[in-house]
């Protein structure tokens, strides 16, 4: 019976822990909110009309995943859409998609 009592406390206070998160404990952080914040290097997986190319990282945080689009637009590349889904961003290149891909792959690996 006193062990039953004991292993319905510890449960008990383990499940008011849980409970009781964030009310003056230490939670080592496992709850904030970091939206804002950058927890490491964002990373997008880019595709040309669906055949990957390589991954961009955004190293900092002024760098952002639509730096692609000015990339090739200063390489002469207007005729394309691009798109963002979670970590993959789709390029849609409506001519010269070999020189799109070709182009990327080299920007991406020098980045």
């Amino acid at each position: 019976m006193i062990s039953k009592i004991i292993l319905m406390e510890v449960s008990e206070m383990a499940y008011d822990e849980f409970l009781n998160v964030g009310r003056g404990r230490f939670t080592m952080g496992a709850f904030d909110d970091f939206s804002s914040t950058k927890l490491s290097h964002d990373r997008y997986d880019v595709y040309v009309n669906q055949d990957f190319v390589g991954q961009k990282y955004l190293l900092t945080a002024q760098e952002s995943v639509h730096d692609i689009d000015d990339f090739l637009k200063n390489e002469g590349i207007s005729n394309f859409q691009s798109v963002v889904d979670g970590d993959h961003y789709h390029i849609k290149a409506i001519e010269n998609e070999h020189k799109v891909a070709d182009v990327l792959k080299v920007y991406l690996q020098n980045r």
